[in-house]
Parts: C-alpha cells; sequence; structure tokens
C-alpha cells in the first residue's frame, strides 16, 4: 500500500503539475498494478509565490520556513503521509522546516546528490535561482562527495534567475532565452570542464533536457518525484 503523498507546491505552478504528473507515471511503473485506474494518493496544496517571493526577498526566511511548516501540517492533518517541497530553493531552510512540523519531508538536495554521485560526476555545473547558485546548499553537500560544483559568471546567474522568475514562472520561455541557456552551458562543458549540468531549478527541465548537451543532466524534480515514491512505497 502506497502512503499518502503530500505536495507543497505552487511554486510555481507549472513544476507542480510536472510533479503530480511524474509521481502519477512512474507509481504506474513502479506498481504494475492489474487495475490500470490504481493511482497514489496525492494531496497538494498550492501556495501564492508572490508572497513566499517577498518573504525571501526581504530576508524573512524564519518567517518563510515556519510559512511552510505550517503548510506541512496542514497536509498532514489532511492525511499525508510523506512530504515534499516542489522547488529547490525553499531547501535552504529544510530543516526549519523539517523541525517545525511532523510530516515526513523528502529533500530534493539528498535526492540529486545521489543522483549525481550515480553518475560519477566530478564537476557539474549548477543552474537556479540567483539564490540556489549563490547559496552553500549544493556546493557543500556535494563537497562531501568529492564534486566541486560549478556556478556561472554573474552574467550568466542573472540571464538563469531571470528566465526562471519572468519567463518560466509565468508562462514558458521564449526561443531566444532556451538558447542562451544551451550556450552557457556549452561553455561551461568546453571552456571549464563541466562534465555534467544540475537543473537546481524544477521549471528548468521543462526548457532543458539530457539530449540538449553532450554531458549527463540531472534533472532535480525527476530524481526527487523518484526519492518521494522510495519512501511512500517503503
Amino acid at each position: 500500500m502506497t502512503r499518502t503523498i503530500g505536495l507543497v507546491g505552487g511554486m510555481t505552478p507549472e513544476s507542480t503539475l510536472e510533479y503530480y504528473r511524474l509521481l502519477i507515471r512512474s507509481a504506474r511503473e513502479r506498481l504494475r498494478d492489474p487495475d490500470p485506474l490504481r493511482n497514489p494518493v496525492v494531496i497538494v496544496y498550492s501556495l501564492d509565490l508572490a508572497m513566499m517571493a517577498g518573504l525571501q526577498r526581504t530576508g524573512r526566511t524564519d518567517e518563510l520556513a515556519a510559512h511552510l511548516a505550517g503548510i506541512c501540517e496542514i497536509l498532514r492533518a489532511s492525511g499525508a503521509e510523506v512530504g515534499a517541497l516542489t522547488a529547490n530553493t525553499p531547501h535552504l531552510y529544510f530543516e526549519a522546516i523539517q523541525a517545525g512540523t511532523r510530516l515526513e519531508l523528502v529533500s530534493i538536495v539528498e535526492a540529486t546528490c545521489r543522483a549525481s554521485v550515480a553518475l560519477g560526476l566530478r564537476r557539474p555545473l549548477l543552474l537556479g535561482t540567483r539564490t540556489t547558485m549563490e547559496s552553500p546548499m549544493y556546493s557543500e553537500r556535494l563537497a562531501a562527495d568529492g564534486i566541486d560544483v560549478l556556478i556561472p559568471d554573474e552574467q550568466g546567474r542573472q540571464c538563469v534567475d531571470h528566465a526562471i522568475y519572468t519567463e518560466l514562472a509565468v508562462a514558458g520561455v521564449r526561443p531566444e532565452t532556451r538558447s542562451r541557456l544551451l550556450a552557457l552551458c556549452r561553455e561551461a562543458v568546453e571552456r571549464r570542464g563541466a562534465d555534467g549540468v544540475i537543473l537546481g531549478c524544477t521549471e528548468l527541465p521543462l526548457v532543458l533536457a539530457e539530449g540538449d548537451l553532450p554531458v549527463p543532466v540531472v534533472d532535480t524534480a525527476r530524481v526527487h518525484v523518484e526519492a518521494i515514491l522510495d519512501r511512500a512505497l517503503a
């Protein structure tokens, strides 16, 4: 029996939809139930992204963590037994959020680190929001496994962050923006020795994929979904 899954969504709605789709598809593949209508039970709380971004932007991170922990408690009270935050950046406060809720949470950072180690990455390029790229969230955790994380230069970080918040978060991405993101990745591979790319924002897999680059790509949303199901099916 699959434990009920609770998702803190809305960060952004587009990636939340992708989480739900991936969860259902992967669960069906794993369960192989004779009833084709069998699905895991998933509860989604879609929050107000503008409010969360405002708390982040003004440095009210304790309030942000408490708010997310409160949402996790709402999910738990609604029947969720395993929970997840459907975005990378809030994982900066993962320990505080987990401390504030009795819902068992699955970390996207840990799932991504396991995937990076399994792929044998030693020098991956990390893409994500400016906050994610500039924080030690991934670099310190991956360094423990002997992995040296690269991030884009200032102009590149601005490009990625702008694409996430002004295009991917609201209506998709323009072809020229996708081309710039691909060029940024290829430059890191060819000139800086990047041997992989970590899509450290759950919107980025909507425009970048494994076949787009000559190196492995870690889709953090996908590996997170698999880790959630590992816990839900345990």
